[in-house]
């Protein structure tokens, strides 16, 4: 059944989320602070609430608190975009875990992670690297430092291997800003993983590897290849057909079942709280609020 669903914030991802919910068949009305044609326009006024099956918040990251709790005051379920904010809030988890909150992780829905969680469901793993090395050219005051800007990867990270607490971290920051940050995590099974994320390479790097005891994986997210990597034996490489196009429409669709009551794909507003505090803590480390 068709939905109404409001997009708060009409940047590129909040377009983006829009015109796909209008792919998928939804009503979709648009709130933005600046006029920008294409049907969508004007300050989003709570009052409206009560008009939509849902909301989607892609407004900037020190808004998402206000737009989450007025939402969820009235009771509409909730996509926000990653990450879900930018500082713990009162009362977080109890207010999160209480409604239908969806967070735009959207690499859950890479083809190859998908295999890799099928991959690792029967493996132990011993240590993991992961690694978004993507150029980012916008002014610092446009753009989230790195840290919670690129927190997709934290998030695979506790995803595919399971709960995590911070051991130490290296940042660099640039003009107050962080551009470069290496993570160390102790995941709660033993497994030890190194996360790297940076604004300043080019051509993007975005890959993981998870080594598990004889077996190791290795997945490329932009050319779409996964290996699996024996001690001893042939090498399996497979390419998966992903486009990351194709993956913000299924994240779309996975909100939509959501709403309808069905077990989906997708990270939940607890999961998300768990990839804030890792973020916070690195930020806290290196002296950022």
């Amino acid at each position: 059944m068709a939905k109404t669903i409001g997009v708060i914030g009409l940047g590129s991802i909040g377009m983006r989320h829009a015109k796909n919910l209008k792919a998928l068949g939804h009503s979709v009305t648009g709130f933005d602070p600046q006029l920008i044609g294409d049907g969508f326009a004007s300050i989003w006024p709570v009052s409206r609430l009560e008009e939509f099956d849902g909301v989607v918040i892609a407004s900037p990251t020190k808004e998402h608190l206000d737009h989450i709790e007025a939402t969820i005051e009235a009771k509409k379920p909730v996509f926000v975009e990653k990450p879900i904010a930018s500082m713990m809030f009162p009362l977080a988890a109890e207010i999160i875990t209480s409604h239908l909150v969806m967070v735009g992780y959207n690499l859950r829905f890479h083809a190859c992670v998908k295999e890799a969680k099928r991959w690792i469901a029967g493996e132990a793993p011993v240590w993991a690297t992961f690694t978004c090395a993507q150029k980012n050219n916008k002014p610092a005051y446009l753009r989230d430092g790195v840290i919670l800007n690129w927190s997709h990867e934290i998030d695979l990270a506790l995803y595919l291997l399971g709960p995590a607490k911070v051991v130490g971290s290296s940042t660099r920051l640039t003009d107050g800003h962080d551009d470069i940050t290496d993570i160390l995590l102790e995941h709660n099974n033993g497994c030890r993983t190194t996360i790297h994320l940076d604004y300043v390479t080019a051509p993007e790097e975005r890959h993981f590897t998870i080594q598990c005891k004889g077996v190791r994986l290795k997945a490329d997210l932009v050319n779409n290849v996964l290996a699996e990597i024996p001690e001893n034996g042939t090498i399996d490489i497979q390419n998966y057909p992903n486009t990351f196009d194709d993956n913000y429409l299924e994240e779309m669709q996975a909100f939509i079942d959501r709403i309808d009551g069905k077990e989906t794909i997708g990270c939940t507003g607890e999961e998300a709280l768990k990839v804030l505090e890792i973020c916070l803590k690195v930020r806290e480390q290196e002296g950022l609020k």
